[in-house]
């Protein structure tokens, strides 16, 4: 039998094809699913145990086949154990009497010898052996940041129980009433809790981070996290005060910059917020807040989508990237503003609908023709009947039997990749139209939207420069001028 674990995310997954296939394997909800992948690579999750071979080459392949990483133990590729049959033997005489010879003097004396060492060790490493049991801010920390809320919890009040007056225990416990705050807004799909009442896990963030500061004013930590604090509940001017008093005590703390940048943000104050960030990027060019931050900020703020590409690109190179469920959001956004830098506008690649009595005598003749269930023309000219119509699935069912018919008919995968790009199944139209480059395929849009998909959906420069070295080897199109530029 084997048991299947989810163990890694890459900026290369299909994290909304992941997270549905956890949804569906662990019988759990979309919200539910989500908290477990984010929690990767910390957190690995066990997909099944117990499993028979077929099921588990089944479960691997398809997660794998999303660019998941996975492990199996034991190992799929393991030899299996030959048995051999063991010839039946007669029954042994049943002894009565005690054996005569007791353990070997020597197995004793090792014994004696381990227990003897043990002993030695266990009193010399006494209190190391105790603090490996013993509750720790750290230990706490990294239970918070999986999201184990039952085990931090303990571990922070017991220790605040030892230690009431501790600075980094009392900022622990503000930090775990913001995340119990966090999940609850999650589930009821809340923004912040506004001003009319007071959310009570935040008030007991804001009363304990309140405490901590009042026995020691010095540490740029606390005031940061009243800010988020009072950000989540939508108290700004109380927010942005106590993310200037952050910056005010440790202005080299780039998180701090990230936090008053972000209430800027959330006061539509996009023009402070900008040079805000900037001061992050300049204590640490790499720091992924920052670059993440000022992505988001062009992209969906100013507009600016060359900008917010080139600060995505950036963040998607740092390690915090890898397992951010925001990840595939941002990449489908970025590609969706910039899709029309490299084609005219989807609508123009759709066939014109006609007159409803012209659309339905024509569908009615092809779907009374004896030979539709085997001529990939006749289904090619229904699916597109039927996509001019809006009525997507049935085109879309259209153009894959087409394809079934004849594998190397372009027209009804261009037509899918028009489909899939419009309604932003960029997963869909990059796999579509990579299959038509399998076939060597001599139209441009194929190469020249593997390119755009590969560099602004799946931040690949390389594959993206290589889809269109073969483009343009094609002689291009209208866009060629764009494409060279991007290959700069």
């Amino acid at each position: 039998m084997y048991s299947v674990t989810l163990i890694e995310l890459t900026i290369k997954s299909d994290i909304r094809g992941i997270v549905g296939a956890i949804e569906s394997v662990l019988n759990i909800d979309k919200r539910s699913a989500i908290e477990k992948a984010k929690n990767l690579p910390i957190a690995p999750l066990v997909l099944a145990e117990n499993l028979p071979r077929n099921e588990a080459e089944l479960m691997v392949n398809m997660f794998e086949g999303m660019g998941a990483g996975i492990k199996v133990e034991p190992e799929l590729n393991a030899a299996p154990v030959a048995t051999v049959p063991v010839p039946a033997r007669e029954p042994r005489e049943i002894r009565t009497e005690l054996p005569n010879k007791g353990i070997h003097w020597g197995c004793l004396v090792f014994i004696m010898l381990c227990l003897a060492g043990f002993a030695a060790f266990a009193s010399l490493k006494y209190q190391w052996i105790m603090d490996q049991f013993k509750p720790s801010p750290k230990k706490s920390e990294k239970l918070l940041q999986v999201g184990n809320m039952n085990k931090a919890r303990h571990s922070i009040r017991k220790q605040l129980s030892e230690k009431p007056n501790d600075i980094e225990l009392l900022i622990l416990q503000g930090r775990y009433y913001i995340e119990l705050a966090r999940k609850r807004m999650d589930k009821q799909h809340w923004k912040n809790y506004g001003q009319a009442g007071a959310m009570p896990e935040l008030d007991s963030a804001v009363a304990f981070f309140r405490k901590a500061e009042s026995m020691y004013s010095k540490d740029g930590s606390i005031p940061r996290w009243i800010s988020v604090a009072e950000l989540m509940r939508g108290s700004l001017d109380a927010a942005e005060t106590a993310a200037r008093r952050a910056i005010a005590i440790d202005p080299q703390d780039p998180d701090n910059w990230n936090q008053l940048g972000s209430v800027l943000v959330a006061m539509e104050l996009t023009s402070q917020a900008e040079p805000v960030f900037y001061n992050a990027l300049k204590i640490d060019p790499n720091n992924a807040a920052a670059l993440k931050n000022l992505g988001i900020l062009n992209l969906y703020y100013t507009k600016d989508v060359p900008r917010a590409a080139n600060f995505l690109f950036a963040y998607h190179k740092q390690k915090e990237s890898f397992g951010d469920v925001d990840s595939y959001q941002l990449r489908t956004d970025l590609a969706s503003a910039m899709i029309g830098d490299f084609n005219p506008p989807l609508e123009n690649l759709w066939p014109q609908p006609l007159p409803f009595d012209d659309y339905e005598s024509k569908r009615t003749r092809i779907t009374a023709n004896p030979r539709l269930r085997n001529d990939y023309l006749l289904q090619e000219e229904l699916g597109l009947l039927y996509m001019s119509r809006g009525e997507l699935l049935a085109a879309e069912d259209c153009f894959i039997k087409a394809i079934h018919l004849n594998p190397r008919v372009e027209s009804s995968r261009k037509m899918l990749a028009i489909m899939y790009m419009k309604d932003e199944s960029y997963d869909k139209a990059l796999k579509i139209m990579q299959t038509a480059a399998d076939n060597r395929t001599r139209d441009p849009f194929f190469w020249k939207n593997i390119g755009f998909l590969q560099k602004y959906y799946k931040i690949d420069a390389v594959e993206a420069n290589r889809a269109w070295s073969r483009y343009l080897a094609l002689g291009g199109d209208f866009y060629d001028k764009q494409v060279r530029k991007e290959m700069k």
